[in-house]
């Protein structure tokens, strides 16, 4: 599982990373501004100040996305919650929570900083358009500034939205929460209004797109996928760690997981391991001993030519918390560690011994049953 994120940097000690569909997001709106709405605004400026305008206003909302996901953020941790950073893609940006809020007190006040943080930026843009314009500067200033304002209030209402894992769905879940005292039925309630919401947006954007044939109803399509399709994926995880808390790893382990020798030619490692078992990570024994690991995709980080000459001891991984975890590990630890470093299988270990291997689809797999069973969301 390879991650395709790229850091841009860190502040607060927030990684902060794109998607690379963030840039498809950049340059449409980029686009949508310089070609669309400031030359309606200002249709006697020439097309360069509309493109530098549009590539401004691009940057206050890249500004206005980390302004409201640093809110989360920084709330967050300050209730004591762990935060892997924010990342940006497609449809805007999102704010890593490791740590699922204790209370639904601080459910409701992490969940409400981004939309409180987003009226905020509104009425400083506002207000800094309205100074513009009162003071005599350019008309586009006054209307770049409140371009941003109105951008922010948008962002603010639509996250106000009741549906997980909107911010408006978190405060209702914050609500469920609190009245029935159990954090999965109100997660399973609040990600129902989150699929509701989502099947709303699609039909919104079928809509528009048959009626009137606006290329925008494909976004409205696009939008309400991902959310449906978030609203799911965020129960999943609740109810995995629900599922998994303080249950042993070890009836998770396969205990006999096929090894490969040091020594062994990457050649023979691909023809005989790699296409026969179809694994993607392998342990690494040398004189009966464990001493690293494997995965398949790194084959390719020697020439072909090389194969045959080259032992795997040359692509072999040390073992880290990135790759191997202890017995004694319960699967809730085991899963989060595999979410947080991409990761399709780990090694097991007994002390420095190995124990076997555990894999994120058999960890799927226990959680879909139950899902079946119980007929869960």
């Amino acid at each position: 599982m390879i991650d395709h994120n790229l850091t841009l940097f860190t502040l607060f000690g927030f990684r902060v990373r794109a998607n690379p569909s963030w840039l498809l997001l950049a340059a449409l709106i980029t686009w949508s501004l310089a070609e669309g709405l400031f030359p309606q605004q200002f249709p006697d400026l020439p097309a360069t100040l509309h493109w530098s305008l549009g590539i401004v206003g691009m940057i206050g909302l890249f500004f206005s996305l980390l302004f409201h996901e640093f809110s989360h953020s920084l709330v967050a941790r300050r209730r004591g919650m762990k935060i892997g950073g924010i990342t940006l893609f497609l449809f805007g940006g999102v704010a890593e929570l490791t740590d699922e809020p204790p209370t639904p007190r601080i459910e409701f006040e992490v969940a409400a900083a981004g939309p409180i943080a987003s009226v905020f930026l509104a009425l400083i843009f506002g207000l800094l358009s309205l100074m513009a314009a009162g003071l005599g500067a350019p008309d586009y200033w006054a209307g770049l500034l409140g371009y941003l304002g109105t951008i922010n209030i948008v962002l603010a209402v639509f996250n106000l939205v009741p549906g997980y894992p909107l911010d408006g769905g978190r405060l209702l879940r914050a609500w469920l929460w609190h009245r029935r005292g159990d954090r999965l039925s109100a997660t399973l309630t609040a990600s129902r209004f989150g699929k509701g919401f989502g099947l709303f947006l699609i039909l919104l954007g079928i809509w528009s797109f048959l009626s009137v044939g606006a290329l925008g109803g494909m976004w409205w399509i696009l939008i309400g996928f991902f959310i449906m399709s978030a609203a799911k994926a965020s129960y999943d995880q609740l109810l995995a760690r629900s599922l998994f808390h303080h249950v042993p790893l070890e009836g998770f382990v396969v205990k006999a997981p096929v090894c490969v020798e040091a020594d062994l030619s990457i050649d023979h490692f691909v023809k005989d391991y790699a296409y026969h078992h179809h694994f993607s990570l392998y342990p690494v024994m040398k004189n009966g001993k464990l001493v690293g690991c494997v995965r398949t995709r790194d084959v390719q980080t020697i020439h072909r030519d090389e194969w045959a000459t080259s032992p795997l001891s040359d692509i072999m991984l040390p073992l880290t918390e990135k790759n191997s975890t202890p017995l004694e590990s319960d699967a809730e630890q085991v899963l989060q560690a595999m979410q947080r470093h991409n990761s399709g299988q780990m090694i097991v270990l007994d002390g420095d011994r190995l124990a076997g291997i555990i894999t994120l689809r058999d960890l799927l797999g226990a959680l879909e049953l139950r899902r079946q069973i119980e007929g869960e969301g």
